[in-house]
């Protein structure tokens, strides 16, 4: 009875019909979308009148009428009446309502297809095509037509290889070459003249040699006065940027000679940039990433960068750090960043990673991630973030060293305690200390100057450590620790309400842990490891609704 209504129905008649040569007769169809109603109606009230008995005879009419009234719908409907203002807004919500970057591009392209007024009328519309992927093959033809067709619109673009496909052999060639330095200057080419009107620039390459290219020819371009984003990612080796190719604080070259006011979004990945020439103000977002000790800013440099920006967001340095200062950590200038809510702090010394968080003081943190530390024992870095981000409510951690000593122990409870808010909890690879603390008495590890918990009647209780922790998120942790940790908060009369695993980490996971995990969890949810749980969206929401930001984290977001 349902697949009248559907798509690919509809889509099977319209590929049988000739394109229409003239406008029907509007008072025939009227008269013919009544006589339709009207049996439609009858059809209900006889398939109603013979219940609880079913009629296919009844039901196989009325599906044919509902598709034919549907099908008459679409012929009727005046849209070669439309002004060209209104077609333009329906052309825009068509194509801004797609579900990614191919979607987004196979209808802009289907919309210059139905007629010569639908193609001239999206044409003119600059907003259709100032967003340029290049995922075409070289020499993209279509992405630089859309580049042209964005007229002195705001450009967004973005440039990266197409990703090797699964399950290709280490030693097979990709059948996407990377992009080449004078592939580059080709888009470039192209590119560069539109600087001013560059919105959003988002690049993800290999080579060193085209980064470099792009870097020293975006850097003398013209003032990106309209900039609001910057991404540039290398993805290839050599892990850091090499020194030798590094001056001073930072690379030989600014990301531009000229101002840009408007910048709220960098991300620099591999690679250098000149930080006494280029001081970023006012930023939302900053993600550093890979930096050699040469590339990064220097601790002043850093400093100013931070107090310049007083409504930073979000903040990820993953193997990236000021560098470091001559003079004791203690007398280090914290600079207060009310607004950061989410920071990442990764793949760096325990000491990088204690000045790092020196500089900084920001007790609204809501999201904190800690990865990949190992080499030395991170216990001192634990014993830093007692009490540092109170307002903590997702916790990510993934391989992080610890010494297993009474201290380290102490420093994780003191270290849990200090976030009573923290809902949900992700980790990998994590120490089993950890969850040990979770399960202990922190009164054991308590200084004698901290009050006891008093219970209504003014007997003591036995508090718990993160009370509101009841979501957790695990990959690639050794068997009987995580059902160890459910059993043991289950026990604590805190039991877990949801926990997630990537489907990846299912094939890695005992059957008899998994048995465990589920019969003391009130529901365990198997996910794609690049999907986000419910939760954390939640809490993301809670975050960006704090500074009155939802509408542009749910655009980020996508």
């Amino acid at each position: 009875m349902q697949q009248w209504d559907s798509d690919e129905l509809m889509k099977t008649y319209l590929r049988g019909c000739e394109d229409p040569k003239e406008d029907k007769d509007p008072e025939l169809m009227r008269a013919r979308l009544q006589m339709f109603r009207v049996r439609i109606n009858e059809l209900e009230k006889l398939r109603k009148c013979i219940l609880p008995s079913i009629s296919f005879e009844f039901d196989r009419e009325l599906a044919a009428v509902l598709y034919k009234r549907k099908v008459l719908l679409w012929m009727a409907f005046p849209i070669r009446k439309f002004p060209n203002e209104i077609l333009t807004i329906i052309f825009r919500y068509v194509v801004w309502s797609s579900n990614g970057a191919d979607q987004a591009t196979q209808h802009r392209l289907w919309l210059t297809w139905v007629c010569k007024r639908f193609r001239e009328v999206a044409i003119a519309d600059s907003t259709l095509w100032n967003s340029v992927w290049f995922r075409d093959h070289p020499p993209w033809k279509r992405s630089l037509a859309f580049l042209e067709r964005a007229g002195t619109a705001p450009i967004d673009i973005r440039i990266n290889e197409k990703e090797r496909p699964e399950g290709l052999p280490d030693d097979a060639p990709p059948p996407h070459p990377p992009i080449t330095v004078p592939q580059i200057n080709l888009i470039l080419d192209k590119v560069i003249p539109r600087v001013p009107q560059l919105r959003i620039v988002v690049i993800v390459l290999e080579n060193l040699e085209v980064i470099d290219t792009i870097m020293r020819r975006f850097a003398l371009a013209g003032p990106p006065q309209m900039l609001e984003r910057f991404e540039l990612h290398r993805t290839g080796a050599p892990f850091l940027w090499p020194p030798e190719m590094s001056a001073g604080s930072g690379g030989d070259l600014p990301l531009s000679r000229y101002p840009t006011p408007r910048l709220r979004w960098l991300s620099l990945n591999g690679l250098p940039v000149d930080w006494n020439r280029f001081p970023p103000t006012n930023l939302r977002t900053l993600d550093l990433r890979r930096m050699c000790m040469q590339a990064c800013p220097s601790a002043d440099a850093w400093s100013n960068m931070l107090a310049a920006s007083p409504d930073l967001f979000k903040l990820t340095l993953d193997a990236a750090a000021p560098q470091l200062s001559n003079g004791r950590m203690g007398n280090i200038r914290a600079i207060t960043l009310p607004c950061l809510r989410d920071l990442t702090i990764g793949d760096m010394s325990c000491i990088y990673a204690l000045h790092a968080l020196a500089h900084m003081h920001a007790p609204r943190v809501m999201s904190l991630a800690l990865m990949t530390m190992t080499g030395q024992d991170y216990g001192p870095l634990l014993e830093m973030l007692a009490g540092r981000f109170p307002e903590v409510r997702v916790l990510q951690v993934q391989n992080i060293d610890l010494n297993i000593t009474d201290l380290n122990l102490r420093r994780c409870a003191r270290w849990f305690e200090s976030m009573p808010r923290l809902k949900l909890f992700k980790f990998s690879l994590a120490r089993p200390l950890m969850f040990e603390a979770l399960l202990m008495d922190p009164r054991e590890y308590r200084l004698l100057d901290e009050m006891d918990v008093q219970g209504p009647d003014g007997q003591e209780t036995r508090p718990i450590i993160c009370p509101e922790l009841d979501v957790f998120y695990f990959n690639s942790q050794a068997e009987k620790e995580v059902s160890t940790l459910v059993i043991g908060r289950k026990e604590l009369g805190l039991p877990v309400k949801r926990i997630y695993t990537p489907s990846s980490n299912i094939p890695n996971v005992p059957q008899a842990e998994l048995v465990r995990i589920r019969e003391n969890v009130q529901q365990m949810c198997v996910i794609h490891s690049a999907q986000i749980t419910e939760e954390e969206d939640i809490i993301h929401e809670e975050m960006a609704n704090s500074l009155g930001l939802s509408v542009r984290w749910r655009r980020y977001k996508r």
